[in-house]
């Protein structure tokens, strides 16, 4: 009896081979599926990214239409024009580190900006000042991690909406004076790293500014009021201008 008790005993037990040919199974199994958790995980912040562009976008058609059809200004670092859509804005030291973050006026701050109210119901918050510490979230991709809540707003404007970019004139940009508005942009979403305005200046034009991605896709909305999520090869295309993309894409007077 006890010879068979320790056979069974042996018998029953893994082998050291056996052991290693299971932890290699599991961990193989394990790289198939977090793959597909990350992309699943990054498309619920790109749809909650998309609504946060939709709302904004609605309420910059409503300033329009309550302003003789303009829309608000991009605006430029720490300008704080009436019109502009979000106040503030500051050109860190690179590379940026949470000590930069910490300063007063590295935040970008959406209650003083022209459309605020729009946005959020709430009342516009004038005099700026850079001591606010108001976050809202629909200023603000989700997907922007530390450095985004640091920045407050990482959605930006088309900055060749801008006046103090030629032909726009003083007032701005009419909104039926854009040529085109099915493609031409209004809203990106931007990587907080470059995000020290409100407003984007594709990167040939003179600026360093960069999209966020979403599983290789990057949100934006159109100055007709529509969203889109666009392929990263179409982002390159018009980062690197081919076939004219950036007058195509950022030009409101560009047919």
């Amino acid at each position: 009896m006890k010879k068979w008790l320790n056979q069974r005993d042996r018998s029953s037990g893994f082998t050291l081979v056996e052991l290693l040919v299971v932890l290699v199974v599991v961990g193989l199994l394990i790289g198939l599926v977090l793959p597909s958790l990350n992309r699943a995980r990054e498309s619920g912040r790109s749809a909650f990214c998309k609504n946060n562009l939709r709302q904004l976008t609605v309420g910059i058609m409503v300033y329009a239409n309550d302003n003789d059809d303009y829309l608000p200004w991009p605006g430029r670092i720490n300008r704080n024009k009436l019109p502009d859509w979000v106040f503030g804005g500051y050109q860190p030291v690179k590379p940026i580190t949470p000590k930069e973050w910490k300063k007063a006026d590295f935040a970008l701050h959406a209650e003083s900006g022209s459309v605020f109210s729009y946005v959020t119901g709430l009342p516009r918050v004038l005099p700026y000042s850079k001591d606010y510490t108001n976050s809202f979230a629909v200023y603000r991709c989700p997907g922007t991690g530390e450095l985004g809540r640091a920045r407050r707003v990482t959605y930006s404007m088309n900055a060749c909406l801008d006046p103090d970019f030629p032909p726009v004139t003083t007032r701005g940009v009419q909104h039926n004076a854009i040529e085109n508005p099915t493609q031409k942009l209004l809203l990106v979403d931007e990587l907080p790293e470059t995000s020290d305005d409100a407003g984007f200046e594709p990167a040939s034009v003179g600026g360093n500014s960069q999209f966020t991605t979403h599983n290789q896709r990057v949100n934006v909305s159109f100055v007709d009021g529509h969203c889109e999520t666009l392929r990263g090869k179409r982002v390159a295309d018009i980062q690197s201008n081919k076939d004219n993309f950036l007058r195509t894409y950022f030009d409101p007077f560009y047919p």
